[in-house]
């Protein structure tokens, strides 16, 4: 198999949720996230910045607002049962589960146009909230602090 992905990039956020910000340096994949058992991806699909989480015993998790970014409707195509999973630091929660593929989008120029699909064979678990708690994936803080507090932006 050829090369698909070089020099993955890092990519440094600030969790300002927390009292002192914590910094977190993460490697960041770009992959597109469509229906499923799609022949390809629409054209015209903007890769979103996925976390690779090497911790996570799943096929991928997704929070609420990146269905909403992909066009993909999160109350539509759920599977019957949530899941329980284990957070990042360790507390146990019960989400949803959609159907979806990924699709993992090459930064070489070769294969840009040739993204590889991901067939999430358990479907695609999701924070189903409105509410980030990384105000850098989504919205900027100062309008995170308002959504918090109940304030219009």
């Amino acid at each position: 198999m050829p090369l698909f992905i070089d020099c993955l990039p890092f990519s440094y956020w600030q969790d300002r949720t927390r009292t002192p910000p914590l910094g977190y340096w993460t490697v960041v994949l770009p992959v597109l996230l469509t229906e499923p058992n799609l022949l390809g991806p629409p054209l015209g699909a903007v890769p979103q910045e996925w976390v690779l989480d090497i911790g996570n015993r799943g096929e991928g998790f997704a929070w609420r607002h990146h269905l909403v970014t992909a066009g993909i409707d999160p109350d539509q195509n759920r599977l019957p049962s949530p899941v329980s999973i284990t957070t990042a630091i360790g507390g146990k929660t019960t989400v949803p589960v959609r159907r979806a593929d990924l699709w993992l989008v090459s930064n070489l120029p070769a294969f840009a146009n040739t993204p590889h699909r991901m067939a999430l064979q358990r479907g695609l678990p999701f924070q189903d909230t409105t509410v980030n708690a990384d105000p850098s994936a989504s919205i900027p803080l100062e309008e995170f602090q308002k959504e918090l507090l109940g304030e219009q932006p």
